[in-house]
């Protein structure tokens, strides 16, 4: 079964914003569509938000979600909300031991993974991820989105794919983009 759980954060916070419709969404609906994957999605505009929805992950209901895509502005380390508050990536680690327990993580965020290897490393040892994926630098959103597209299709289509081989795979079918982006698979 292809499921995937997504946090996706409101863009900015402004008189507009929701008039703004989600981005990710849009991407899992036309998986869904055209591969029939299964998705949970839910718009967090705080770390409170966060807090809810990922929890839900620690429930025995959703285990079959083996693919957790979140979608948030980002700086090294951390994912931003569009209040402007932030939740770095090491605490949430340390405060949530095993919550993506043998799960590939997507941040479609700008810049997350732009730290130290052993600390990816040590983020996914402790939250118990199967894989780490997501970007070194600050990404344009469109060209994130085709990232994304492929990304997410090759991770449901090869879920036994480890961080090296889909990071070979990235180079060899999306060079262009990879590179682009600073992909980074862990």
């Amino acid at each position: 079964m292809k499921r995937i759980f997504c946090l996706e954060t409101e863009w900015e916070q402004s008189v507009h914003d929701l008039k703004k419709k989600p981005i990710a969404n849009t991407l899992l609906t036309f998986l869904e569509n055209t591969d029939n994957v299964q998705q949970i999605y839910r718009s967090v505009a705080t770390p409170v938000d966060f807090e809810y929805y990922i929890s839900h992950l620690y429930q025995d209901a959703y285990n079959s979600y083996d693919t957790v895509y979140l979608c948030f502005h980002g700086s090294e380390r951390s994912i931003h909300f569009a209040d402007k508050s932030n939740i770095d990536l090491m605490e949430f680690a340390k405060e949530h031991e095993n919550i993506f327990k043998g799960r590939n993580v997507h941040f479609g965020s700008c810049s997350t993974l732009r730290m130290k290897e052993e600390d990816a490393c040590r983020f996914k040892s402790l939250t118990g991820a199967r894989m780490v994926t997501g970007y070194a630098k600050d990404v344009n959103l469109l060209d994130s989105f085709i990232f994304e597209l492929w990304l997410l299709r090759t991770l449901l289509r090869h879920p036994g794919y480890a961080a090296v081989r889909l990071q070979k795979t990235a180079q060899k079918e999306m060079g262009y983009w990879a590179e682009q982006l600073k992909f980074k698979a862990i």
